[in-house]
């Protein structure tokens, strides 16, 4: 009830929102009736004036509300702060204006050319009256110009310069070094196309016949033969 009657209190003086006049008379009557209801009070531990511990401890109540109020939570649930230049990127905005204004601009010029064109015959607009300057031009022609000048004089260098080494003499070296080749070989020269062109030709790779072995009676008596048929040719002449 002694609660009851507190919390009441407070919300009566903390509601702005009832009657001044009417709040006044409902404070007074509710602290009538807790003046009067202080010997109905019970502290935990025995007192000597239960009207003033009355006091005492609602006073340390509404302080501990008023603590518990104001308390701060441990952890921070709160939403992170916002930033507006994070979300609200004024130089992307301007940049796109900017585009965006080119953009209608150059679709204007389009769009009056074409109009132009449409009104009239048309005509061509292909020439360019623009004369570039330069003052560098003259320097970089005579600068190609010495450039020029040194590779001919070099060119002319390079082909009046006698060579190092002779290629006669080179040619002449490489018979040499062919005809030592030839003299210890085993084959001739070319013997592989021959075997290619015999390969070609079946009529080259027919077996010629086995000729008969000569002994050495046969090939005296033959020679005798020729001496002596020989020998009879100079007599008749």
């Amino acid at each position: 009830m002694q609660l009851s009657l507190s919390i009441c209190l407070g919300i009566l003086s903390h509601n702005f929102k009832i009657n001044p006049k009417k709040k006044r008379r409902l404070l007074k009557q509710l602290t009538l009736l807790s003046y009067k209801m202080h010997r109905s009070y019970n502290s935990y531990n025995p007192v000597a004036s239960k009207l003033l511990q009355k006091r005492w401890d609602e006073n340390q109540f509404g302080r501990h509300r008023h603590h518990v109020n104001i308390a701060k939570p441990e952890i921070d649930s709160s939403p992170p702060v916002t930033f507006m230049h994070l979300h609200l990127k004024l130089k992307k905005l301007q940049l796109e204006e900017e585009r965006l204004a080119t953009i209608e601009r150059d679709n204007r010029i389009l769009l009056e050319k074409m109009s132009h064109t449409m009104r009239t015959k048309g005509q061509l607009d292909n020439k360019n009256d623009v004369v570039f300057k330069s003052l560098s031009r003259n320097r970089r022609e005579r600068e190609m110009l010495r450039i020029a000048k040194e590779n001919m004089n070099m060119l002319k260098r390079i082909h009046n310069k006698k060579p190092a080494i002779s290629t006669d003499k080179l040619d002449q070296d490489w018979r040499q070094t062919l005809k030592f080749m030839d003299n210890i070989s085993h084959f001739p020269e070319d013997w592989y196309n021959k075997r290619e062109t015999t390969k070609s030709n079946p009529t080259l790779n027919q077996k010629k016949p086995l000729q008969k072995i000569k002994t050495d009676s046969e090939e005296k008596k033959e020679t005798e033969e020729d001496e002596y048929d020989d020998e009879d040719f100079d007599e008749e002449k």
